[in-house]
Parts: structure tokens; C-alpha cells; sequence
């Protein structure tokens, strides 16, 4: 019998009479080439209530017990498929394969085969003990390392016991048989990735089930591989996450968006066309929106004008005065008005503003204000450039860096909205800017030039000063005694020799 001829076979109208006709019929023309132990991989052309038929070749088939096959009580092959097993037995009339050996292919003489051939075996866990699980298989006890038990690995033991899995024996010593669950779950794992990997590529759209939901995302099974759906692909609101919108169990349509041997990213809002790209079509700057404030960063506050499309207010954009954060201006909830200023349509950015709807009031604040003139402030801020002041409760100047350590003054964020005099050093109409200087400054530059006052001697400096005048000379005395000498020493007028 050929697999053409067995394809069209009804299997729930089988009898035990027509399997044992098929079988004999399948038997003929067997390839000698195939032995007990090989890997064989085959269509199912028939499916019974207790067999699987399989075709190896045109005219061979074998046969696999139905419960082998079962996953939870379910069969998940039908007719056409390919199905992978070991031949466990092999005679002149007879190959049965399996996807594991149990007692009824044999004994413990199966079991040095199953070591030596790489073949798995039924094995039911019996117990738990140091280290792991003590396994029956053919009768015979055997140990599996709980790190050997499932992939990945779990420590909740007594969820085995008494259940029957297929096991590789990793090793075999006399008195002691090692086995390993893991290795076939690994070797499943890969076969279902090739798989995938043969049939799915980028831009695929495919199903797939909630197995796993975290924080970041959710984890899809694909067909027997996982792949990510992280929040970001969603939707295109950025505020929707996995845990509130999926549900373990449901199946979802998705596209693949990543493939390689280790990731594969899927996204559900790469199904419908950007709500921003097909938004900006339809808008031109200067349009003034109706949006709601959604989040503030350091630079500015998201808003969404429509669902799924946001814009962004910078915080430049918000007042024609300086101001420390967008919450100062703006609360998350509140419903606004803004104006498009700027349409980035290949980042699909929308950029808006709130501060051109106000008048400019800075002109009217600084016309009574002067170089020179003291002014009483509040301190506002602190940066690596100066000190912020608010001046007369209008408008905001700065002390720069070097001038406050020049007075050497010292601010920290505790100095925060105390009251400080400064002097307007300058005023910058163009560019809407004022310079300020302490007080303090100024005073000490002003002292540079008065006139010093004397300092005050010592004791040690006034009795030197003392002594100095004890043996000074009285140059008047000295004067009086010289006017004195040459009046004496002078020859009168009517000397007869003062011409001589």
C-alpha cells in the first residue's frame, strides 16, 4: 500500500481486521537498510483509535501505539504530517516505532540499548530525594538531578510525582542510572525553532498565546516558539500595558517585527497605520488644537490631542517668563488649547505652544527699571551660571557666577525664595535679559578708592617712637644756634676788611 493509496483513508471507520490488512500490506517491499534504534521520519497516513500509521517509503509503513503520542490526552498530529520516532522493534512482518521506550518494547536489555543509542524512555517519577527525583523505568530505579528535571528549571517538586515523562539516560555506571528530561525539552525547543524559522519571516502576520505577562510586556507563544509583545508595541498609546490589556490563554493577531535565533519581537499596533502620520496629513502650523496633558518631563509636558496621537509642549513654549518646571505652568488632567508651531513629518513630532497666546508684558515690567538702581529681589534659583532674582515681583535677573564669587557669597537651594537687595548693572532690551550685582559688590569696590583710615600703632611701635625722639636732634635749636653763629662771625659793614 502506498501513502497515495492510504490517504484518503477514513480513520475513525478502521477495524482491528482492515489495521491488520494494512499492516501486512505494508510489510511487502520493507527497506532492509533500517534497524532496530534508527531515527525515522515519516507521514501519518492513518490514525486509528489505537494505532498511528506511518510511511517510511512508497510501499513500507509502520506503526506507533496511539498513547505514545499523546500530549495531556491529546493528539495534536493529523493525516499528512510529519512524525519523528526510534524503531523499537523490527521483525520480518513487523516495525513499530515509538517516540520513547516503555516496558511493553522490552526489557532491562532495552535499556543499555536506550544508553548506547541515544533512544528516550518512559519513566515515572516515583519519589523525591537529595538532589533530585528517583525515576522508574522497566522496573529498574534510576535518578534524575532535579537541575536535569525541566527547562527552564523549577524547585516546586512535588508537582512530579507520579507523572510519567520521556527521559534521556545521560549516563549509566553499574549500580546507578543518571537520567535527564531536560536534554529532550532542549532538543524539542530547538526542532520547534527551526522550524519556526523555516516558515516565518519579517513583516509575517501570525497568532499566537498569552503564555507569560511581566511588567515590560507579555510573551506569546508562536506555534511552539516565543516571542516578545512588549508594551511599546501594543498600541500606539503609549500608556497601555500587557497586564491591563491581555489575558494568559488569549490568542492574539500580531506581525513579526524582529526575527534572530535568539529574539523574536512581535507588535499588534504595527497591524493599523499610525494615528500621527495619518494626524499631520491634515494639519498646518499655526492651527490651535484642544489637547489634555498627559506627563511632564524635566523638558517640557506631553499632550494628547487625539487617541494615540501626542505632541509636545517644550517648556520654552509655555511662558514669556522664566519659569523652574512645566508642573509650574501646566497639570496633568487639565484640558488646553495650544498652537502647532512645528510638524516633524518624517519623527512624526508635533510641537505646540501656549506662551505666544499670552501678551508680552516684559517691556511694561522693566520701563521703570534702571542701570544703577537697587532693587529688593527674591531668590528663585540656583545653576552653574549664578543666582535667579525675581526683581520688584516681576520680572527675573542674574547674578552671574563670578560676581557672587567675587562678593563671595555662597547660595544653596536652602536660600530658596529669601529675600535679597541687588543692583541692575545692565539691561538687555534685544535679548530681554538683566544683569544684577550684590550689593555687597558694589560696596566693595567702592572702598577701593576711599582714602584709608590710620592704623593704629602697637605698644611694641609706640615705645620705639619714644626712644627715636629721646635721641633726635631738635633741628629748631640747631637752626636758632646757626642764625645765632653767623650773626657772631659776621664782619660789620664799616669793618675797613670786608672787601678784603
Amino acid at each position: 500500500m502506498t501513502y497515495q493509496e492510504t490517504d484518503n483513508i477514513d480513520e475513525k471507520n478502521i477495524g482491528s481486521e482492515e489495521f491488520a490488512t494494512m499492516l501486512d500490506e505494508s510489510i511487502n517491499g520493507m527497506n532492509t537498510n533500517l534497524k532496530k534504534g534508527d531515527v525515522v521520519v515519516g507521514k501519518i497516513s492513518g490514525i486509528t483509535d489505537s494505532h498511528l500509521l506511518i510511511s517510511l517509503g512508497v510501499k513500507q509503513d509502520a506503526v506507533a501505539e496511539l498513547g505514545d503520542y499523546l500530549e495531556n490526552g491529546t493528539l495534536s498530529y493529523q493525516i499528512g504530517d510529519d512524525i519523528k520516532g526510534f524503531i523499537v522493534r523490527m521483525t520480518d512482518d513487523q516495525i513499530i516505532i515509538a517516540k520513547s521506550l516503555n516496558r511493553s518494547h522490552g526489557n532491562k536489555v532495552l535499556i543499555k540499548e536506550a544508553f548506547e543509542k541515544n533512544i528516550p524512555v518512559k519513566g515515572k517519577v516515583i519519589s523525591v530525594i537529595k538532589g533530585g527525583f528517583t525515576v522508574e523505568i522497566f522496573g529498574v530505579k534510576a535518578f534524575c538531578p532535579i537541575s536535569h528535571m525541566d527547562f527552564p528549571i523549577s524547585l516546586e517538586t512535588i508537582k512530579y510525582i507520579n507523572n510519567t515523562y520521556d527521559f534521556e539516560i545521560i549516563e549509566m555506571l553499574k549500580n546507578s542510572i543518571i537520567l535527564s528530561r531536560k536534554n529532550l525539552l532542549l532538543k524539542i525547543v530547538e526542532e520547534r525553532k527551526e522550524l519556526f524559522f523555516s516558515k516565518v519571516k519579517i513583516d509575517d502576520i501570525i497568532f499566537g498565546t498569552v503564555i507569560r505577562i511581566t511588567k515590560f510586556g507579555a510573551f506569546l507563544d508562536l506555534d511552539g516558539f516565543e516571542g516578545l509583545l512588549h508594551n511599546s508595541e501594543l498600541s500606539w498609546d503609549h500608556r497601555d500595558k500587557a497586564e491591563k490589556k491581555l489575558k494568559i490563554g488569549e490568542t492574539v493577531q500580531v506581525k513579526v517585527i524582529r526575527l534572530d535565533p535568539e529574539k523574536v519581537s512581535v507588535s499588534i499596533k504595527a497591524l493599523v497605520e499610525n494615528p500621527t502620520a495619518a494626524f499631520i496629513k491634515k494639519l498646518s502650523i499655526g492651527d490651535v488644537v484642544k489637547c489634555k496633558v498627559i506627563r511632564h518631563e524635566d523638558f517640557g509636558s506631553f499632550v494628547e490631542i487625539e487617541k494615540g496621537v501626542e505632541g509636545l509642549i517644550p517648556i520654552s513654549q509655555m511662558s514669556n517668563k522664566r519659569i523652574n518646571k512645566p508642573s509650574d505652568v501646566l497639570t496633568i488632567g487639565d484640558y488646553i488649547e495650544a498652537k502647532v508651531v512645528k510638524i516633524d513629518e518624517n519623527n512624526l513630532k508635533i510641537s505646540l505652544s501656549i506662551k505666544e497666546e499670552e501678551v508680552d508684558t516684559w517691556d511694561i515690567d522693566t520701563a521703570s527699571l534702571r542701570q544703577g538702581q537697587i532693587c529688593s529681589g527674591v531668590l528663585e534659583n540656583i545653576t552653574e551660571h549664578g543666582a535667579f532674582v525675581k526683581i520688584n515681583n516681576t520680572v527675573v535677573g542674574l547674578i552671574p557666577i563670578s560676581k557672587l564669587k567675587k562678593a563671595k557669597l555662597e547660595f544653596t537651594m536652602d536660600n530658596l525664595n529669601d529675600d535679597i537687595e541687588v543692583r541692575i548693572s545692565s539691561i538687555n532690551v534685544q535679548s530681554k535679559k538683566i544683569s544684577l550685582e550684590p550689593i555687597i559688590q558694589h560696596e566693595q569696590e567702592a572702598k577701593k578708592f576711599e582714602k584709608r583710615e590710620p592704623r593704629e600703632k602697637s605698644k611694641k611701635e609706640r615705645s620705639s617712637d619714644h626712644d627715636n625722639k629721646k635721641y633726635k636732634k631738635d633741628f629748631s635749636q640747631d637752626n636758632d644756634w646757626k642764625k645765632y653763629a653767623t650773626g657772631y662771625q659776621s664782619v660789620p659793614e664799616d669793618n675797613p676788611f670786608n672787601k678784603l
